[in-house]
């Protein structure tokens, strides 16, 4: 029975390594990823992205077509339309952007690029850099957003707990990290559907509001429950010290 428990125990505490490893990955990924972000906006607002010159190789263009309005407000009008994606040679390198503005390009053409880095942001002075939903890996990075979000709020709350001296996460801290989360995924909603309160329509910087509101709200919730804790304590320590000092009864 015991051998049982210690190899259970055992299990437990590899996955637990290997769940704070993955989370210390994405993690990372997001702080570069958003250091991109953030880099590649600056360097466009400053004029700082590397002129290039690029030949196009091939043109893609794919159908889309949706019906007006949303939800019970949907009508029969189909709206139709068309998004371009051109291969592109750009010093000896072949790079995939989609968009362009309204300059028809065609194979063989000449286009000036902006890179950053060597990847290419720009095409004839056309936003065309599609951040985070850049590839397989911006997407995924999306989908594991929710979990490294409620990741670090916990590690915010732990923290917080040993700074108070306290040991282990109760019931009621509990219910402060999924507040926080909470606040957080409520946050993302804007920010997803009214990214132009961020002045661009390719949010940057969005990781970082979702989990400043939780880990905040988290943190808020805990200082008021850490102040009535010790408020109980103090009064308790005052109750007992009354108690010493009074004289016995008869």
């Amino acid at each position: 029975m015991s051998d049982a428990r210690k190899g259970r125990s055992r299990r437990a505490r590899i996955v637990l390594v290997v769940f704070r490893l993955a989370m210390a990955v994405v993690i990372v990924l997001f702080a570069w990823r958003t250091y991109e972000e953030m880099a590649i906006a600056n360097a466009r607002s400053s004029g700082n992205l590397e002129p290039a010159d690029a030949t196009v190789v091939d043109v893609t263009e794919d159908r889309n077509e949706s019906l007006g309005g949303a939800g019970q407000d949907r009508t029969s009008e189909t709206f139709v339309w068309y998004e371009v994606t051109f291969e592109l040679r750009v010093n000896g390198e072949l790079q995939s952007v989609k968009g362009g503005g309204d300059r028809v390009l065609n194979v063989g053409d000449h286009a000036r690029v902006g890179l950053w880095h060597g990847y290419v942001v720009e095409l004839e002075g056309y936003y065309v850099w599609r951040g985070w939903h850049s590839g397989l890996g911006g997407n995924t990075l999306l989908v594991f957003y929710p979990l490294a979000m409620g990741y670090l709020i916990t590690l915010a709350v732990a923290a917080r707990i040993r700074m108070a001296g306290l040991r282990g996460v109760d019931d009621n801290f509990v219910f402060d990290i999924v507040l926080g989360f909470i606040v957080g995924m409520a946050t993302i909603l804007p920010l997803a559907l009214v990214p132009a309160a961020l002045g661009t329509d390719h949010p940057r910087f969005w990781p970082l509001i979702p989990v400043a509101t939780g880990t905040t709200a988290a943190l808020l919730l805990m200082r008021r429950q850490l102040r009535r804790r010790q408020s109980k304590a103090t009064r308790a320590e005052t109750d007992d010290t009354d108690a010493e000092g009074s004289p016995a009864r008869p």
